[in-house]
């Protein structure tokens, strides 16, 4: 992990395949800090609490998914007309 120290108002900037992400430190107040984020619209940005439990609810999704399809080739497997 990197690690770096700005000042308020100081940049960090983010270079991959052609695309920049620049973060910027804007407040620090009582042990919290807001950080602005410019970066093109494809690139998805989320809080990190927020990304867990997406990639959770789309690991369930996926799992739901291959139940059904299993259950789905089971019926057609035994001749089921249900």
């Amino acid at each position: 992990m990197l690690i770096l120290s700005r000042k308020i108002g100081e940049d960090i900037v983010i270079k991959m395949d052609n695309k920049t992400i620049k973060i910027k430190l804007l407040e620090n107040q009582m042990g919290h800090i807001k950080l602005g984020f410019d970066a093109p619209k494809e690139i998805k940005i989320y809080r990190g609490e927020l990304y867990e439990e997406i990639a959770k609810e789309n690991k369930s999704s996926i799992n739901s998914s291959f139940d059904l399809v299993k259950e789905f080739k089971n019926a057609f497997s035994r001749g089921d007309k249900d």
